[in-house]
């Protein structure tokens, strides 16, 4: 036995302080010590929904260990004197011990796979209807994590009211762009890939200006258009087409030199001046890039959006939002919402950016097709969930 003996730092941890010491006591009795206690944050998603958790620190002191070790010698001299083959029983409790180590991983894989199988019905009903609605598996994994987490077996045992649970949580993930107030000219540029409808979408938004204000009786706002989309056959020629039906003036711009005279020349009439731009894959990182050189006005104030199809892919959003992220835009506008019954993707998506949204279009009619952005509606459009209207006005009453 070592003359010398450094006890070994132990670690436990619990719900409190007192159930803590109850375990030690059962353990060890009074043969401990603690040396150090704190609070620890434990499990939850992505950082969210933590537990906290005492930590404690201890030593087992010296008699515990003496003991362990004195009966560790008293028993292998009594094997010594009994004249019993000692090599013969190690090789046989050595092959004992290996088969039972053999069976319990087994059985903790089987309770792996068990503990997958026998997920509450509920929580198994909520991931297929999350997954019909296209939501990414992140989100569901999510949700999952909150309903076990956050939720007593009788929560989870009635439906309805994990689906105004689940129901809250989606609409809770939707950011909304706030209201916010430019000063005079309001410079809005739209961005994305092409063939998201951007153009179209600029005319709505123009449109929508200068009619709100001759429905209120106000005076009319000076709208200006320009395109630097030089790329897209009749896209110019659309937008001089609007322009010419709402007497808005369209101009060309093709470099920064080019969008800067034009800035200048209209900035002290201007109300609303809006920037149609080229339409790139989200790959195309050479002409996103030069699109960009043409934006960098220094000194010059852009509210940018990106647009996005309500319809794309979860994993194509994803790369649309990284490559355009050079941009610097402050909200997303959704498009072709009449073209898709699921919108899962797209609010799975933007909640793990962090990008709220600000507009949606659901139509080709200018200015009709166009809405701000709404959590009802979107909570309103999810399929097969059963939560009451009346439910989901009560919880988000801000769209008022």
């Amino acid at each position: 036995m070592n003359s010398e003996y450094t006890p070994t730092k132990l670690t436990i941890r619990g719900k409190s302080y007192s159930e803590i010491k109850e375990r030690l006591w059962q353990n060890y009795g009074n043969d401990y010590q603690i040396i150090d206690q704190r609070t620890v944050l434990q499990g939850g998603f992505l950082g969210l929904f933590q537990k906290s958790l005492i930590e404690i620190s201890y030593v087992v002191k010296e008699r515990q260990r003496q003991e362990q070790e004195n009966f560790s010698t008293v028993k292998e001299n009594i094997l010594k004197n009994s004249g019993v083959d000692y090599s013969k029983i190690v090789a046989k409790q050595y092959s004992a011990l290996t088969d039972m180590m053999a069976q319990m991983n087994s059985q903790i894989e089987d309770l792996k796979t068990t503990s997958v199988e026998k997920k509450h019905p509920s929580i198994a009903k909520m991931e297929k209807l999350l997954e019909d609605n296209e939501f990414t598996r992140s989100f569901i994994n999510y949700v999952s994590s909150r309903l076990m987490n956050e939720s007593t077996l009788d929560d989870l045992n009635d439906f309805n009211l994990v689906q105004e649970k689940v129901m809250d949580w989606i609409g809770q993930s939707i950011k909304i762009e706030p209201e916010v107030y430019y000063k005079i000219p309001h410079i809005i540029v739209l961005v994305g890939p092409t063939g998201l409808g951007k153009t179209t979408t600029i005319s709505k938004m123009a449109a929508k200006l200068i009619l709100d204000a001759r429905k209120k009786g106000e005076a009319l706002p000076n709208v200006r258009l320009i395109t630097i989309d030089h790329t897209r056959v009749g896209a110019e020629a659309q937008l001089r087409k609007f322009g010419e039906l709402m007497h808005v003036r369209v101009d060309k711009a093709e470099t920064p030199d080019d969008l800067n005279m034009t800035l200048q020349e209209c900035k002290d009439t201007a109300d609303y001046i809006f920037i149609d731009t080229s339409g790139f894959s989200p790959n195309d990182y050479d002409n996103i890039a030069k699109m960009r050189n043409i934006l960098n006005l220094p000194g010059i104030s852009l509210d940018t959006y990106l647009v996005v199809s309500a319809s794309t892919k979860a994993r194509d959003l994803v790369k649309t939002i990284e490559n355009f992220s050079l941009f610097n835009f402050n909200s997303v506008i959704i498009t072709k919402c009449d073209e898709t019954t699921s919108y899962g993707n797209v609010l799975s998506v933007l909640h793990e950016a962090n990008k709220t949204i600000a507009y949606i279009t659901d139509g080709q009619k200018v200015p009709n097709d166009i809405k701000k952005a709404s959590v009802r509606e979107f909570l309103y459009k999810l399929t097969d969930f059963t939560v009451s209207k009346v439910h989901i006005d009560d919880m988000f009453p801000e769209d008022d």
